[in-house]
């Protein structure tokens, strides 16, 4: 097998060769060719920019669309404007065959198209799965390096959420209707994330359903995000260089107590709880006023501490051209940002980021695809992460500890073991490097010459990744004052030691990671129309991926052969079939040998005779699609044991051993289990009305997954739970609504377009390992139920003295107190237990996203954002959490308000559990970005040979509108348990050449 690095090198050499021997010139006279150019709506496009690739001559339209140029007797026009696609029309003898040129607009359906879903592409009016498109430079407005980011809000199903806050480590996810992503692809190679940046992506497509995803196999079930890195087009080449430099801030953090206050509130506290105030009002005085700093600290963490601001840059470089023969694209990206602590060396991160793809043409036969690329991060940071960081900040009052007890001596406590300043800027420093690199290589060869319409493809891929971990061990003198005091009112100190010397060591390894995948895919795949009435798509696929790596247990192998067929009657109904074995290699053979299925069909109904006289109508299919398909499990031997005392049931070897640690052994195979499955419906239209300014879909979905594997340890509460078998048990249903709907349009110099898109979806608890609670309890089940519930009490107030109390029903969650919450007897039964438990509310049900962009002449403008409507949550904010620090909305607790019960030190079961009395509305709209953009006017551009010169200004996360104003509503925890999610001021600029 070729060496990594040799064949990384290889292809880098052939990248930064290739390109300087496609742009062989041709000398001959030139020709005058002229055009018009509109948008599917017919409306001129002034400002488009037309290069003659082989001429070298440039050109731009007018405010009738009109343009002419001078050109080759066989050359290239590239034409590019904001707000559509790069278009490619080819000069032949001279002339153009057309003089009216229709630029695809972002967002605008085109039936005819290929669009890529699972393992190939497909015409759009032939695909009976949901599909949505966006193109990476409309991704290219959302100030951001991640892609999943930039998502954010834009396709309907799709949610996008906020994994980790922090500048070094910052991630997201995204699901798809309320599943996950079952599959990610690049370029046609599985992927564990998409490291890529916008300016890479040429396009994303999501494939919501198995009209779209069945293919993929088993990990593709729950849906796939696909996507394709950019290419380079024939005529010329284009050099694009963009700077984005930004300043980062939280968007949120908690308003907590300072010291004074803090005790103040404890004391009200202990009395609520009958014990004694432990802090005097001396005490209180130094917290005010600071004469006492080692013995009464007062300190203000996010101020001493996260006050920063990070600063951040991305750099990107694009080269791109190419001929009839060969393309090539190769971007080069760099990214560096720092973390918003203000003390230490803080958080540092850099990126080097290469992509370069190649296409070259041979004969007429076919052409190959190459494709070599990968990242080079290094982060530097305290190893205290910026969660735990935050956590720190979030839990400690004021005056937990001093930061320092003298020049030499750091403060700690038993009860509080963090010191910031020594974990943030005098502890352990980490260090760690992460690189990976990804090559393919794919080949197109046209067997037409053998069978009409047949062509055989193959793709080979590898993607590594090394993550190579290192830390400084610095410890500095910690120590815990103790205070003695004396007879006169002063006091003696001593210490407990915690650690009594600063000890420091070299950088040492704190931890390698390694993970190795490999992916084959090869398809024979048949096009062929017999004739206008009947047309034929057909393939035959073969993938298999393996994936190693020091995170495994074992090596994963995930192999797929399936069939595809899809017929087009009369150009508008179309059949399709597909066929897949998926095996999971854990289970038994008979297992293994079952196929997949899935049958969907579509109905162009605009094409009908009926809707002729519909002029406002241009396109609408009607499609379904339904079919059963195998889900992963977790990673395990067949036919193995499973050592160890706790029996969590699952499959694999622990640690080798012949014996566990509780002594329990376990002895099963695979033969008793069955293939868990997902089984899938999906109807759906498409849609395209009033002359292509009105694009959208509207789906229904309903997702069952059934026979899951899963330990049913409630089913046996009399067997040990060593010995608990595993079963094909759990069955849960999932239904909903998505829809997207754009409007664009264009009123003289003014262009807009507003989208906006939308999902319901609830999930069904059909057969699972719940309690299944007695008759009178029922509304307590989860079986039987939709997901999403919030079991609790009914709150009806809070008790106001004693004499309440005595004569409410008596509740029996500890002792009761006036300040306490008061609840309903819901079952009548006259005491409150948890037999009281019932549905107070449910969890959001909608997502949505709005998208607004539009352009007046050299202006552009844009706004992305997404939310949820309705539904609730249980806000836990201000739940008792002991001695831990006390946020400013504690003050108005009772008997201040009633908004908030009695202030406690203890652990308040009465108060402290789920009830509608801490439900609080989910509802929030997340502004995600808002971008502003000036171009230079292109009849300056095009004598001094500047394709683009470009200004934007754009905010990110600037606000959330919702009724809590105490949360980051989008990812509450953020801010508090977490590192918060930053919002940033960028400026950028973009020339091409």
């Amino acid at each position: 097998m070729i060496k990594t690095k040799t064949l990384y090198l290889v292809l880098v050499v052939i990248f930064y060769i290739l390109p300087f021997g496609v742009e062989a010139q041709e000398e001959s006279a030139l020709n005058a060719v002229s055009a018009t150019i509109t948008n599917k709506s017919g409306d001129a496009l002034e400002g488009v920019h037309i290069l003659a690739s082989k001429s070298r001559n440039r050109a731009v339209t007018n405010e009738n669309g009109s343009f002419s140029i001078k050109v080759q007797v066989k050359d290239i026009l590239v034409l590019t404007r904001l707000g559509y696609e790069r278009m490619v029309v080819y000069i032949d003898n001279g002339s153009l065959e057309s003089e009216s040129i229709v630029l695809k607009q972002w967002g605008v359906i085109e039936p005819q198209e290929d669009t890529n879903i699972a393992l190939g592409s497909m015409p759009f009016e032939r695909i009976t799965g949901s599909v949505e498109r966006i193109t990476g430079e409309e991704l290219n407005d959302f100030p951001t390096a991640f892609t999943r980011e930039a998502l954010a809000g834009r396709l309907s199903g799709l949610q996008t959420s906020y994994n980790n806050g922090s500048t070094v480590a910052e991630s997201f996810g995204n699901s798809i209707r309320g599943q996950g992503v079952g599959q990610l692809f690049v370029d046609g190679i599985p992927s564990v994330d998409i490291v890529l940046t916008p300016a890479e992506i040429d396009d994303v497509v999501i494939a919501k359903d198995y009209g779209s995803s069945f293919m993929y196999g088993t990990l593709g079930a729950p849906g796939a995000i696909i996507v394709n890195t950019k290419h380079g087009l024939p005529g010329g080449r284009l050099f694009r260089f963009k700077s984005r430099t930004g300043v980062r801030t939280p968007t949120f953090l908690p308003n907590t107590m300072n010291a004074q206050d803090y005790a103040r509130n404890y004391n009200i506290a202990l009395s609520n709880d009958g014990l004694s105030p432990i802090y005097t009002q001396s005490d209180i005085d130094d917290y005010t006023n600071g004469t006492n700093p080692v013995m009464n600290p007062n300190n203000d963490y996010y101020e001493d501490f996260a006050n920063g601001i990070s600063t951040y840059t991305h750099l990107t470089g694009d080269f791109s051209g190419g001929n009839e023969d060969v393309q090539y694209f190769s971007h080069l990206g760099y990214y560096t940002t720092d973390g918003i602590e203000n003390v230490g060396e803080g958080r540092k991160l850099t990126r080097l980021r290469l992509n370069n793809n190649v296409q070259i043409k041979f004969g007429n036969t076919g052409h190959v695809n190459v494709g070599i690329g990968g990242s080079f991060n290094k982060r530097n940071e305290p190893r205290l992460n910026a969660n735990s960081a935050f956590n720190t900040m979030y839990n400690y009052p004021a005056n937990a500890i001093p930061y320092k007890i003298n020049d030499t001596i750091f403060g700690r406590t038993q009860e509080f073991g963090t010191n910031l300043l020594v974990d943030l800027a005098n502890g352990n420093i980490m260090e760690d490097e992460r690189r990976d690199a990804f090559a393919r290589i794919g080949l197109d060869l046209d067997l037409s010459e053998v069978t009409e319409g047949l062509t055989l493809k193959g793709l080979v891929g590898m993607y590594t990744l090394n993550v190579l971990s290192s830390f400084l061990d610095l410890r500095p003198h910690t120590a815990e004052p103790v205070f003695t005091p004396n007879g006169d009112g002063t006091y003696e100190t001593s210490f407990r030691e915690f650690s009594p010397e600063k000890i420091s060591f070299n950088f040492s390894k704190l931890g390698d990671r390694v993970d190795r995948s490999q992916y084959i895919q090869a398809n024979l795949h048949y096009n062929r129309d017999f004739s206008k009435n009947h047309k034929v798509i057909a393939d035959v696929f073969f993938t298999n991926q393996k994936l190693t790596g020091s995170q495994l247990q074992q090596n994963t192998i995930y192999r797929n052969i399936g069939l595809r067929a899809n017929y087009l009657l009369n150009e508008k109904y179309v059949l399709e079939g597909k066929l897949l074995n998926s095996p999971i290699r854990q289970l038994s053979q008979d297992e293994r040998d079952k196929i997949n299925y899935d049958a969907g069909i579509a109905w162009l109904l605009h094409k009908e005779s009926f809707l002729d006289s519909a002029d406002w109508l241009n396109f609408l299919k009607f499609r379904a699609n339904f079919g059963v398909q195998s889900r992963p499990v977790s990673q395990f031997f067949i036919s193995e044991h499973q050592y160890g005392s706790s029996g969590a049931g699952t499959f694999g070897v622990f640690r080798g051993e012949t014996a566990g640690a509780g002594g329990s052994n376990r002895v099963f195979t695979a033969s008793d289990l069955v293939t868990p499955k997902q089984e899938y419906l999906s109807v759906g239209l498409d849609f395209q009305m009033f002359n292509s300014k009105v694009n959208g879909q509207l789906n229904y979905f309903n997702i069952r997954n059934y026979d899951q594997i899963t330990v049913a340890s409630n089913l046996y509460a009399i067997i040990p739970s060593n010995y608990t078998p595993l079963m094909s048990y759990g069955d849960s249903r999932r239904r909903g609504v998505d829809a997207n709907i754009s409007y664009n349009n264009k009123i003289g110099d003014f262009a807009y377009k507003l989208g906006v898109n939308a999902m319901y979806n609830v999930s069904y608890n059909t057969l699972s390992n719940s309690i299944t609670y007695p008759r009178g309890e029922e509304q307590r089940n989860a079986i039987g139920n939709q997901g999403g519930r919030i079991i609790g009490l009914q709150a009806a107030g809070i008790f106001q003295n004693d004499a309440e109390i005595a004569s409410a029903t008596p509740q029996l969650f500890g002792e009761v107190k006036p300040g306490d919450i008061r609840y309903v007897d819901f079952n009548n039964d006259g005491v409150i237990d948890e037999k009281d438990y019932h549905e107070v509310g449910k969890s959001p049900r909608v997502s949505f996203g709005l998208n607004y962009m539009m352009q007046y002449k050299n202006w552009s403008f844009s706004i992305h954002g997404d939310g949820v409507l309705g539904g609730k949550y249980v806000e836990q904010l201000n739940w008792n959490r002991g001695i831990n620090d006390y946020t400013q909305e504690l003050a108005n607790s009772w008997p201040v308000s009633n908004s908030l019960p009695r202030l406690t030190t203890l652990s308040n079961s009465n108060n402290y559990r789920t009830s509608s009395f801490w439900l609080k509305d989910a509802s929030y709209f997340n502004v995600r970005s808002i971008m502003v953009a000036y171009s230079l006017p292109q009849n300056l551009l095009k004598d001094i040979g500047v394709k683009e010169f470009s200004l934007s200004g754009s905010v990110k996360n600037p606000f959330v509108i919702s009724s809590n104003k105490e949360r980051f509503m989008p990812s509450r925890n953020k801010g508090y348990s977490e590192h918060p999610v930053l919002k940033a001021f960028e400026l950028g600029i973009q020339v091409s050449f």
